[in-house]
């Protein structure tokens, strides 16, 4: 069972953070290959009972809270390679992006 990490997902990876001190606990890259989870990829994450669920690029990983490691793996077979929305126990997490459009000089 995990401590009270802080979770983060980023460019493809999760990490466990510890909140007092900031330092990385542990870190998983996940799976990378054509067309699976890259390291590019955003991912949405999920802590519930110890456990970490990773979206990534279509795909869903299960990971164990304390350690990491990986406890399964889904594909999401026909789901396409987007990002991937969950909610569970009253949760939800969704990846929302923010456009940033810059206006050119008109002199």
């Amino acid at each position: 069972m995990p401590q009270n990490y802080l979770f983060i997902g980023c460019n493809g990876s999760v990490s466990a953070i510890d909140p007092v001190t900031g330092s990385e606990v542990w870190r998983r890259t996940l799976s990378s290959g054509f067309f699976a989870a890259t390291s590019a990829e955003d991912v949405c994450i999920l802590e519930h009972e110890g456990r970490v669920f990773a979206g990534c690029n279509g795909h869903l990983f299960c990971l164990d809270g304390g350690s990491g490691e990986v406890v399964w793996h889904n594909e999401l077979e026909g789901y396409g390679y987007n990002d991937v929305t969950m909610a569970m126990a009253g949760k939800c997490i969704q990846y929302v992006a923010t456009v940033r459009v810059e206006q050119q000089d008109q002199s």
